[in-house]
């Protein structure tokens, strides 16, 4: 504490003590144009120590709070207009990041701060303006996409997603760039779908790959999924892991690192597809069957490409039937994401990997429900001797009827056929239909109730969400010029009128919103008068002395209310000095508030 007192500024004391109040008064002094940066950079000693930072830090919350606030006012006198915004990214380029780390409950303190209404609307709408330029343009010249804008999404609330600015960000982003360049990756997405659709399940009919051109036509159609396909993928995988490696952006799962891109469902989705049209290469048919003679007389003149041989066992043929099943739908799943274009299609999405994740859950219990009772019915010797019916002869068998039984694939005559034979058998079938259909069903139906509506009032956010990591991952295809150009086209340095007439600051976009959407009852402007010098400090109201004479008030109110009241009136008197005690809380309410502003 002495340290703190004998070596350090005013501010910092303030903020060693989390006394708002104390912060103000240590501003007092400080001159229009270096007000901001009093509580952004102080020279303590031979250190330099960001005093919104240590707040932060050191959980003083409210002094951070009111820097934050008194920082993102904005303040005029007759010449000048002075706002805080490039300081506060100048000098805390993570101001996002540390305020989400340190105390998410501000996060809508600094965003409230880089917007400003005007008092006055016309026909219900209200004049806004979103000061986004430290949203949108990294202080770094060398980025692209602001710190800020990533860690509000990567943050991953759905509500502090929805305020106005993130969503006004975020929407300019998605239509005037980052749109094209993700529906052109979508685009060739969806052409090699179509080309692994036609050359692995409609050209493959053993009717048509007897047919010369077709046979050509299949060649090339595989040819294009593994060239295009393939090796596209594997470009693209490479060169991110190169650039994870490069940059360390690795995270440990299991105990293994891997690429930090690898964490994201769309990329993993990516990766298992490319490892996936590898091992078709292997039992690619074509290529084992290139240049052998002809297995049957009847496809004598296809020539070289042939997809039927000896060397291409049964065993192979399965394995590749199965890895197109398995391509066909990573296909279908990654070309889903065109979905996120719109927000209602994002909406429903996302409640569908939602609900996912429920009918996972349930058919994980259900095995086991199987398993438990396969193992049951297999020790029950004597009444599966018993019975005629051989499908519960054995485990395997057991695990097969039951699997059958439970997704309704099963004809119930032959449990008709048990009740007759083994009663003792027939009861625990009973128990485990009740249990899968009436239970664990009907469960997985409530679950999906309940996951709707838990989603329900957030599910604009949860699919912003979804639309801001795709926007992210988009960038990273985006070349700097083009950046450039597209942040050169906002205008961004020209001064953008608060009202006809009223020159303002540079760095916003002007936009109308519904009046009663955010209701402003005064001037968000604070205005002086008086000399326009920039090294003069703010005249600032005595704030203590307001609290301190309205405190005065009330409690020469509250005694002359007591006199009035007697001995005789205890029980009204009681209410009454209820009536005071909310009107002191009311009037403390509406003091911090003032206090805010």
């Amino acid at each position: 504490v002495r340290t703190i007192m004998d070596g350090s500024t005013a501010v910092m004391q303030a903020i060693h003590f989390d006394d708002s109040k104390r912060l103000r008064r240590a501003l007092l002094d400080a001159p229009r144009v270096e007000r901001a940066i009093w509580q952004l950079a102080v020279q303590v000693g031979g250190q330099s120590i960001s005093p919104l930072f240590w707040s932060l830090r050191s959980g003083a919350h409210d002094t951070a709070k009111f820097m934050i606030q008194d920082v993102l006012t904005i303040r005029a006198d007759r010449d000048h207009y002075y706002y805080g915004a490039d300081e506060l990214f100048r000098y805390q380029p993570n101001i996002a990041d540390n305020i989400l780390r340190e105390a998410p409950f501000l996060a809508e303190t600094l965003l409230e701060g880089l917007i400003w209404r005007s008092h006055k609307s016309q026909d219900n709408l209200r004049p806004v303006i979103y000061y986004l330029k430290h949203m949108l343009q990294d202080m770094d010249e060398e980025q692209m996409l602001s710190r800020a804008l990533i860690s509000y999404v990567r943050f991953n609330h759905p509500q502090t997603i929805m305020h106005p600015i993130l969503t006004f960000s975020l929407d300019l982003l998605w239509e005037k760039l980052a749109k094209r360049f993700f529906l052109m990756d979508r685009v060739l997405t969806m052409f090699n779908c179509i080309i692994f659709i036609l050359a692995e399940c409609i050209l493959n009919a053993p009717t048509l790959m007897d047919h010369l051109v077709i046979n050509k036509v299949l060649a090339g159609g595989r040819f294009l999924v593994y060239s295009v396909g393939f090796c596209r993928l594997l470009y693209w995988h490479s060169v991110q892991c190169c650039r994870a490696c490069k940059d360390g952006a690795l995270t440990r799962i299991c105990g293994v690192k891997i690429p930090q891109y690898l964490t994201r469902s769309s990329d993993i989705l990516s990766l298992l597809l490319m490892m996936d049209l590898l091992a078709m290469m292997t039992v690619e048919p074509m290529f084992h069957c290139m240049g052998k003679p002809e297995e049957h007389p009847e496809h004598e003149g296809l020539g070289l490409i042939q997809y039927r041989c000896e060397e291409w066992t049964d065993e192979m043929s399965l394995l590749y039937e199965i890895f197109v099943i398995l391509g066909v739908f990573l296909y279908v799943i990654l070309i889903l994401e065109v979905g996120s274009i719109s927000v209602k299609l994002s909406e429903y999405r996302v409640l569908c990997l939602h609900a996912i994740e429920q009918v996972l859950l349930c058919f994980g219990v259900v095995l086991l429900a199987i398993f438990t009772f396969s193992f049951a019915i297999s020790g029950m010797t004597r009444e599966v001797h018993a019975i005629s019916n051989r499908e519960w002869d054995d485990v395997g068998a057991s695990l097969s009827t039951l699997i059958r039984l439970a997704f309704g694939a099963m004809d119930l005559e032959g449990i008709q056929e048990v009740s007759k034979e083994s009663p003792l058998l027939i009861i625990v079938i009973v128990l485990f239909m009740m249990l899968v259909y009436s239970f664990f069903f009907n469960l997985l139906v409530s679950q999906f109730c309940g996951v709707y509506t838990s989603l329900a009032a957030d599910i604009k956010g949860h699919a912003r969400l979804a639309r801001g990591e795709i926007i992210i991952e988009t960038f990273k295809a985006v070349k700097l010029s083009r950046w450039q150009k597209f942040m050169a086209s906002l205008d961004l340095d020209t001064r953008v009128d608060f009202e006809e007439g009223d020159i303002g600051l540079a760095g916003g976009i002007k936009d109308f919103e519904p009046a009663l959407a955010h209701p402003v009852a005064k001037d968000q402007i604070i205005r002086f008068g008086g000399r326009t010098d920039g090294h003069l400090p703010w005249p600032e109201k005595n704030h203590e002395d307001e609290d301190n004479m309205e405190k005065m008030i009330q409690r020469t109110i509250q005694k002359s209310l007591t006199k009035m009241l007697g001995k005789g009136g205890k029980a009204g008197g009681s209410n009454m000095t209820g009536g005071d005690t909310d009107a002191t809380s009311s009037s403390h309410h509406s003091s911090g508030k003032n206090d805010a502003d």
